[in-house]
């Protein structure tokens, strides 16, 4: 289901179709981090770009990655106007720059936890209508 992590494990294999799309995102860490200027924790609330969707997880584009093992929670706004709210688990985490040698871009792979039934049917419904439409993500 997800991509193996930025210290190059072996990667797992998705076990859902992903979709290609842009959509906003909040993310909120649910535990402090570790501010490396300070020392001081801190919880993290950001506006960012998922990408790259399937039933059970997303790729967040960001330029500050969270750490794997992270749980988060996570608002995605849908084109129809549908928030859809759920908790999180940072699975990978990606800070480098994209560059010709490998142009993925900068985030982390987000596998969702739980949330409500009705959140993930709409969701759930977005994703399949959207693979649908466009075909399958690579």
């Amino acid at each position: 289901m997800t991509e193996g992590s930025a210290q190059g494990t072996e990667p797992r294999r998705r076990q859902d179709a992903r979709a290609m799309v842009t959509l906003p995102a909040r993310i909120s860490t649910v535990s402090p981090q570790t501010d490396p200027a300070t020392g001081r924790p801190y919880f993290r609330a950001s506006s960012e770009t998922c990408e790259n969707v399937s039933r059970t997880g997303a790729f967040v584009m960001t330029l500050e990655p969270i750490r794997e093992g992270q749980q988060l929670l996570i608002e995605i706004d849908l084109p129809s106007g549908h928030e859809v709210s759920t908790l999180g688990r940072v699975c990978w985490s990606r800070a480098k720059l994209p560059s010709d040698r490998d142009p993925r871009h900068p985030g982390f792979g987000v596998e969702f936890l739980s949330g409500s039934r009705k959140n993930y049917d709409v969701f759930e419904r977005y994703v399949e209508e959207t693979i649908q439409e466009k075909g399958p993500a690579d």
